[in-house]
């Protein structure tokens, strides 16, 4: 099987996303990707190798734009209830997630 088809069964497998794998339902997202599939590492949005999106670029490009927009326009800093405990996984991580204080400028 060609990459193609590799990445055509991971994104359309009903085992990995449930009945409606075929269907677009943006909700399924509801959650976060680990909500919307079994199997969250074979969700690749923007494909591999040479068939990779031609919008990829773009759209990273518009990711940063916002980015900037965002950090120039808020405050950030890390809310008092904040407790300091790295966890290792396969990247190390915050245990109890990250509670930030935003304000606008």
């Amino acid at each position: 099987m060609d990459l193609d088809g590799i990445l055509s069964r991971f994104h359309q497998d009903p085992d990995i996303w449930g009945p409606d794998a075929n269907i677009f339902n943006p909700e399924s997202f509801a959650n976060g990707v680990s909500g919307a599939c079994k199997l969250p590492y074979v969700y690749m949005p923007f494909g591999v190798g040479p068939r990779i999106c031609v919008g990829q670029h773009f759209a990273m490009a518009e990711l940063k734009i916002l980015l900037a927009l965002i950090v120039s326009n808020f405050s950030f800093s890390l809310s008092p209830k904040y407790r300091h405990s790295p966890a290792l996984c396969l990247l190390i991580e915050p245990e109890h997630g990250v509670n930030i204080l935003i304000k606008k400028l």
